[in-house]
Formats: structure tokens, C-alpha cells, sequence
């Protein structure tokens, strides 16, 4: 009987030495300090440039955190990252798959109730609705500590269909076409009047006295007038010299 009781008892004792070990175990599990990481959801049009923010929230400062990013490329085109603040760096590259990513700052960066470290830009290439997901790891605080990476929230893009935008481009379009048409056919007419009085304006000073060729034609013509008639005369008084010379000499007078 008693060595009945001591085996219950110890039977107790070890059910009690694992309950507490195991409370220990979930204490330690459920406080230890993680980083969420929340990617912001974007609406767009579509063949257009938009970009994204990637918000941070731990209660120690991040130093460096590693990404991988996938998405539908036949909605997204990735295009450049870039950082919040200066102190900051990002480098990245660019797979088949997905875009490696690697966020740097060696003073950390405060990211307590949440804050942006880098921004992503895509451009938008189908409408309709897709998700940028994401991977995180190797988080590092200002401490040179592993933190574990938390919730990861991918962001939802909705790309909307540009079809009133294209018939309000159409109709600026048709506009400006029918604009530069009535400028052209403006132009043409100030053209064709412009000719029409530049030949008139030669016409007239062809019939203007005021023009010197004018002029100068009159005077030669009424010179070489004076001259025919000059030597017209000319000619007529000595044909009469002429005539009268010959009936003195055939005069039988003489």
C-alpha cells in the first residue's frame, strides 16, 4: 500500500513537472517578438504605372529583412523598388518566377505601429483583379537578432478597364484632328488669298503709273513713236524735194 502511494505520488509529481514545462513552453512561444509585414492594396487603369507600399510593424527597430515576391505576369509588370527614407537601402533582381528582394538599414528602422520601408512599381498590363504575394525572411533587428518573420498580408490590385478613357481620348483626338483640318484648310485659304492678292497687286502695278517699269515703258514707246514719225517726215519732205526737182527739169519752160 505504501509503495502504491509512492508511485502515485510521483506519478503526480511528473504530470505536474510536464504541465508547467509545456505552459513554459507556450509562454515563451506566444511572446516571443515577431514582424508583420502588411503589402498595401492598389486600384489602377490599366497600361499604367502604380505603386505599392510595404508596411512594417514590430516593436523592436528592423535592420534587414530578405523578400521574394510572385505575381501574375500577365497582369504585372514589375519595374523598380525603392526605399522610404534615406538611411535605408533595397537591392533586387528580377527571376522568371518571382522578384528577390533585400531590405537594408544598419541604424534600424522604427517600425512600431507600423511603418513604410520601401515601395514596389509595376505596371499594369490586363484589367481585372490579381495578388502580389510574398515571402519573408532572415529579419534582423538593430541588435544583430534573428526576429521571426509574422503575418505577411499580400496586396490585392484591381486594374480597371479603360474603355471611357479611350472614347474621351477618341473624342479629344477626333477633335484635335478636326482642329488641325479647319486650321489647315484656314491656313490653305489664307494662302490662296494671300496669292490672289499678291497677283492682283502685280496686275496692278503692271497698269500703275506709279511703277517705275511702267514708266519707262511709256517713255519708250512714245520715243520710238516720236522717232517713226521723225523719220516718216523726214522721208515724205524729201520725197517732195525730190518730185519737185524732176518737174523743173522736165518743165519746157526750161
Amino acid at each position: 500500500m505504501c509503495k502504491f502511494r509512492r508511485n502515485f505520488i510521483r506519478f503526480i509529481t511528473l504530470i505536474t513537472i510536464a504541465v508547467l514545462l509545456s505552459c513554459c513552453s507556450l509562454v515563451t512561444v506566444f511572446s516571443a517578438t515577431k514582424v508583420n509585414f502588411t503589402l498595401k492594396d492598389c486600384s489602377t487603369d490599366n497600361n499604367r504605372l502604380f505603386t505599392i507600399t510595404m508596411i512594417a510593424d514590430c516593436d523592436k527597430k528592423l535592420s534587414a529583412a530578405s523578400f521574394e515576391f510572385t505575381y501574375d505576369k500577365s497582369m504585372f509588370e514589375f519595374r523598380s523598388a525603392k526605399v522610404s527614407d534615406k538611411a535605408s537601402k533595397v537591392s533586387y533582381n528580377e527571376l522568371d518566377d518571382k522578384v528577390k528582394l533585400v531590405f537594408l538599414n544598419s541604424d534600424g528602422v522604427d517600425i512600431n505601429n507600423g511603418t513604410s520601408i520601401f515601395t514596389l512599381t509595376f505596371k499594369s498590363v490586363k484589367s481585372g483583379s490579381g495578388y502580389i504575394d510574398f515571402y519573408v525572411s532572415d529579419c534582423v533587428d538593430s541588435d544583430i537578432n534573428s526576429i521571426d518573420a509574422g503575418k505577411c498580408t499580400s496586396a490585392k490590385i484591381t486594374v480597371n478597364s479603360k474603355s471611357s478613357d479611350s472614347s474621351s481620348n477618341k473624342n479629344i483626338t477626333d477633335k484635335a484632328e478636326n482642329s488641325d483640318s479647319s486650321n489647315t484648310k484656314s491656313e490653305r485659304g489664307k494662302a490662296e488669298e494671300t496669292t490672289s492678292v499678291s497677283t492682283y497687286d502685280e496686275i496692278g502695278q503692271l497698269n500703275s503709273f506709279d511703277n517705275p517699269n511702267t514708266r519707262l515703258l511709256i517713255v519708250g514707246i512714245a520715243l520710238g513713236a516720236s522717232i517713226i514719225a521723225a523719220v516718216m517726215l523726214a522721208y515724205n519732205i524729201i520725197k517732195r524735194i525730190k518730185s519737185n526737182i524732176n518737174k523743173r527739169k522736165n518743165s519746157p519752160d526750161e
